[in-house]
């Protein structure tokens, strides 16, 4: 599924990442009786301590990402999958995998693009999937298991069932899977704190589209 064949498109769809925050947020504050900005708080978006080390950290985790992601795709397609499902299996996967890459953008599109990666799709994914769901879920369960459940949902929602075909969430649901739980030991080595994962989630997106 290519959503970059009209980039205007894939511009719009990639503002409803802000629901990542607004929804829960809205939700949140209605059960637990706080306000709005205080569960934004607490999702992340709140003052920071150490605020050039934690983003000298997530571009330089980004980057790591990047050169390393290559072999992690490879182990879980090639070696695994491949293995035991065989090539033609791998090739179906990879043609039903979608595609959030803009294809042939003006220049202002492109600006918008890598500035809608720095603002709002690192920010918002991370603030829902480590800074909302590992909080909540951690006052319930251990923090492993919240980890866990977190990374599931980062992993679903980057290949969505019914709307692409089975061989690829088979494919390359470790790869993604792998890549929430980083994101995720990240989020909690800095004390909770979505600035290094948010940093390092959208440094890793921008080296793929423009490497």
């Amino acid at each position: 599924m290519q959503l970059g064949e009209n980039p205007w498109l894939l511009i719009g769809l990639t503002f409803l990442e802000l629901l990542f925050v607004i929804v829960p947020a809205l939700i949140s504050s209605r059960l637990e009786k706080k306000s709005f900005i205080d569960i934004m708080k607490d999702m992340g978006f709140q003052k920071n301590e150490d605020l050039f080390l934690k983003i000298l950290s997530g571009l330089s985790l980004g980057i790591l990402f990047f050169f390393f992601g290559n072999y992690i795709i490879i182990f879980f397609r090639d070696f695994i999958i491949g293995n035991l499902f065989g090539a033609e299996f791998v090739e179906q996967a990879q043609e039903g995998a979608i595609s959030t890459a803009p294809i042939q953008p003006t220049i202002i599109q492109l600006i918008i693009f890598v500035i809608l990666q720095i603002i709002v799709v690192g920010p918002c994914e991370e603030a829902f999937f480590r800074g909302f769901l590992i909080k909540k879920f951690n006052t319930k369960i251990k923090l492993i298991y919240s980890i866990i459940i977190s990374s599931i949902c980062f992993t679903i929602y980057h290949v969505p069932p019914f709307l692409v075909p089975i061989t690829t969430i088979i494919t390359f649901s470790g790869y993604y899977f792998t890549f929430g739980f980083l994101l995720s030991l990240i989020f909690v080595y800095f004390n909770y704190s979505i600035i290094p994962c948010a940093v390092a989630h959208s440094c890793f997106n921008l080296l793929l589209f423009v490497l």
